[in-house]
C-alpha cells in the first residue's frame, strides 16, 4: 500500500470516526468525555493535514556552505574553560 492510500485511509477513519462522535453528542448530549473527544479529533484531523503537506510536498534540504579557511580564533575563545570534571566558578 502506497503512503498516499495510508493517508486516504487514515482521512476516512477519522472521517467515520467523526460521524461517530457527532451521533454520540447528538444522544447523549455534550457530555464531557465526548467534548474531549471532538477535541482530539480536531487536533488528530489537524496533525494529518499538516503530514500530508509535508508528505506530498518535495523534500529540498537547506544548503549551508562550509568554509576552506580556519574557524576565528574568537570561536574557540570559551573551548579551554570546558573540561571533564571541572565545574564553573
Amino acid at each position: 500500500m502506497t503512503i498516499s492510500e495510508e493517508l486516504e485511509r487514515t482521512r476516512a477513519a477519522l472521517l467515520a470516526l467523526e460521524k461517530s462522535l457527532m451521533a454520540l453528542r447528538n444522544r447523549i448530549g455534550p457530555h464531557l468525555d465526548v467534548l474531549r473527544l471532538l477535541d482530539d479529533l480536531e487536533r488528530c484531523t489537524a496533525d494529518l493535514r499538516r503530514l500530508e503537506q509535508q508528505v506530498r510536498a518535495p523534500h529540498r534540504g537547506e544548503l549551508v556552505a562550509i568554509p576552506d579557511g580556519d574557524y576565528d580564533p574568537d570561536f574557540w575563545a570559551d573551548a579551554e574553560q570546558e573540561g571533564l570534571g571541572r565545574t564553573a566558578p
